[in-house]
């Protein structure tokens, strides 16, 4: 009786091979669907799929974005009360007498939040601004080609 094969990097490389031909497939699937899709008007119509960043299973994907809501939350608020509030001196966070997950998790869950809203914003900014400029390309003729221009050198 032979025992299978327990090669850790041979599991690694099955696996690789394995993910490629999951997006590959992914994308052909879905290459379809995106060419005869309009592009959106607005920024806040486009549609988000978190699967065409992240390549996991979906029991995995769950248990990985619930652990994250608990630890990173956590670890940033513990973070910015070391930076912020004991001025990054470890004896003035050691005189902090708040062991509680709760109180470090909700103050990171709030700069977490505050950083996503800022980078919706400046998101929401560049792609109104590309949509302008997309505008004006479009009204003044111009089709992504270079126009050869002769003339005395």
């Amino acid at each position: 009786m032979q025992l299978p094969n327990h090669d850790p990097y041979l599991n690694t490389a099955k696996r690789t091979i394995q993910n490629k031909k999951y997006k590959e497939l992914y994308q052909k699937k879905h290459k379809h669907k995106d060419e005869h899709t309009p592009k959106s008007k607005s920024f806040f119509s486009q549609k988000v799929d978190i699967n065409r960043l992240l390549n996991l299973s979906e029991g995995t994907m769950n248990l990985i974005l619930f652990i994250a809501f608990l630890v990173i939350p956590y670890t940033v608020g513990i973070a910015f009360i070391f930076v912020v509030i004991a001025k990054a001196s470890l004896d003035t966070f050691k005189d902090i007498h708040t062991n509680e997950y709760a109180l470090y998790w909700a103050i990171g869950y709030e700069v977490i939040a505050l950083i996503i809203i800022l980078l919706v914003i400046k998101s929401a900014i560049q792609f109104h601004s590309l949509q302008k400029k997309s505008n004006n390309l479009s009204s003044t003729g111009y089709h992504g080609h270079r126009s050869l221009k002769i003339g005395k050198i």
